[in-house]
């Protein structure tokens, strides 16, 4: 039988075309595109000379597809009638060819999109933007109802009000009522420092009170230099507690009015004997503090977040005069359901670290946001 050439708007209708003029035994020569039509010719003749192997091109994905995926027909010799066991198989064979046929069709034609993308009112898409600046997706499904509907510069600023309002505790600055004040971290995260501004802000608003500065440095209660020399400048006194030391005695410390407690170790047993302080004196009595540099990677702030999940102690970014939080960092600590209490710089332990209000990292985030990577805000050095 000669060659058949069909021609129609897809390449399904042309397999079809030659399923109905050739039945299952069609092999297909060649398919091209003209004039936005598809081209296929076919036979059912053995001799048939075999199509050239297709070729990268600037056709792209599709010829490629068509001729590899579909063009390669095994071939038959005429006089050797198929076995009818396998009449059932060419059926399925042939229906799997159409269906590939049709999903090249589909991909040919597909574009994706953002979700906000579908809608031809918005110029730029709020999503999009926020997901490129560094938002997570998370955070951004979950916070969806405060930006989707409205413009997109009113929707960027209602998402980063929301954000700025889930983040920050209200009632952070009630933490420098506590007695005992612990501040918790890794090494090398203005831990040490932190200890000591808190210590300033304490003798500013309680300047007839006795304030303490004391380091929790494991078993052996090294003394820590860095805060006797903070003490020093400070003009308070420094204790040296370790990890042995019993619940009890931190109650029967009475001759203090504040005292804020550096611990130097983030093991698990320096998070026990923490918590057992925590659950011994209460709430009322004792306030964790967790030290969180604003360079902090976003895998690293949830793990460390974790390590020390059982204070539910509240954050403090501190660093900000050497870098600044990115949106993937916020993203990150809104996913971990954590609070902001303080925003600082620690070059200096003169200048004062700042409570983290919604007024202030909301100007924080939109400083970040609209500037990009140009953004040097400074909160420690103002």
């Amino acid at each position: 039988m000669p060659n058949v050439t069909v021609t129609a708007p897809d390449t399904a209708t042309a397999m079809d075309e030659i399923w109905d003029r050739l039945g299952p035994d069609a092999m297909i020569v060649s398919t091209k595109k003209h004039h936005g039509k598809i081209v296929m010719e076919a036979t059912t003749e053995a001799t048939a000379k075999p199509a050239e192997p297709a070729r990268a091109s600037a056709a792209g994905f599709g010829t490629l597809f068509t001729n590899q995926m579909i063009g390669k027909a095994p071939r038959r010799d005429v006089n050797n009638a198929p076995p009818a066991g396998t009449i059932a198989q060419q059926h399925e064979l042939a229906g799997l060819r159409r269906d590939l046929a049709a999903l090249q069709d589909m991909l040919t034609g597909m574009v994706l999109t953002d979700l906000d993308g579908i809608n031809p009112a918005l110029a730029p898409s709020t999503r999009v933007t926020l997901q490129r600046a560094g938002f997570s997706q998370k955070i951004l499904q979950d916070l969806q109802t405060h930006y989707a509907g409205y413009s997109y510069s009113e929707g960027c600023e209602r998402f980063l009000q929301a954000l700025a309002n889930q983040l920050v505790d209200p009632t952070s600055a009630t933490i420098l009522q506590k007695r005992l004040i612990f501040v918790v971290g890794a090494s090398g995260t203005g831990r040490t420092t932190m200890v000591a501004k808190i210590a300033a802000m304490l003798r500013d608003q309680n300047p007839s009170k006795e304030i303490v500065l004391a380091g929790l440095n494991g078993q052996n209660g090294t003394a820590n230099h860095q805060l006797q020399s903070f003490g020093r400048l400070l003009n308070l006194p420094t204790l040296t507690l370790g990890l042995s030391t019993p619940v009890e005695d931190f109650n029967k410390m009475t001759d203090y009015d504040f005292m804020v407690i550096d611990v130097a170790s983030d093991s698990p047993e320096a998070v026990e004997k923490v918590c057992s302080i925590q659950t011994y004196l209460g709430e009322a009595e004792v306030g964790t503090l967790l030290a969180i540099p604003g360079n902090t990677s976003h895998s690293m702030i949830s793990t460390t977040i974790k390590r020390f999940d059982a204070l539910k102690p509240l954050v403090m970014l501190t660093k900000l005069d050497e870098c600044e939080t990115k949106p993937a960092e916020f993203s990150a600590l809104a996913e971990n359901s954590t609070k902001i209490a303080l925003l600082s710089g620690t070059k200096s332990v003169i200048d004062p670290a700042v409570f983290a209000s919604e007024t202030i990292l909301l100007q924080y985030l939109q400083e970040n946001f609209s500037h990009g990577d140009t953004a040097q805000t400074r909160i420690g050095s103002k």
